[in-house]
């Protein structure tokens, strides 16, 4: 009879500590999924990215414009900013300077949304009809 009472009170301690473990992970899991993002830092100012070929670009931004110049070459990309949220915002090619093909992409758009941000850069996810891809950009000043 006591070896009964034992084996269940094991029973019920062992569906407890799954319940607590289980309670444990779930919360662990929504901890994480919720970084704050700052990204209202990100809206303006000078940047720096870096391509998979090592060219650098910089980047300058106010609230309606973006020109990005490609350091190797100088080519120069000059974009309308409209921004969706705080975290997201679609760029429109307007004008490219020292590039042959710009009747092809002008009048383009792409969407950005920023993933996660650090503390002078952020990691944004880069969407057109002829890109997909995620990049790290960093804040120059």
């Amino acid at each position: 009879m006591l070896l009964l009472e034992i084996l269940k009170l094991k029973k019920l301690m062992h569906s407890i500590i799954k319940v607590f473990f289980l309670l444990f992970c779930a919360i662990t899991i929504i901890a994480c999924s919720k970084q704050n993002k700052n990204c209202s830092k990100f809206k303006t100012g000078t940047f720096k990215y870096v391509d998979p070929n090592s060219i650098t670009y910089t980047i300058t931004r106010n609230d309606s414009l973006q020109i990005e110049v490609n350091n190797k070459n100088n080519i120069k990309v000059i974009s309308t900013i409209e921004w969706i949220s705080d975290c997201e915002y679609k760029l429109k090619y307007k004008d490219i300077i020292n590039y042959l093909n710009k009747r092809e992409v002008i009048g383009k758009v792409i969407n950005i949304e920023i993933i996660e941000t650090k503390t002078s850069a952020y990691i944004c996810n880069i969407k057109s009809d002829a890109l997909d891809s995620t990049i790290k950009i960093t804040k120059m000043d």
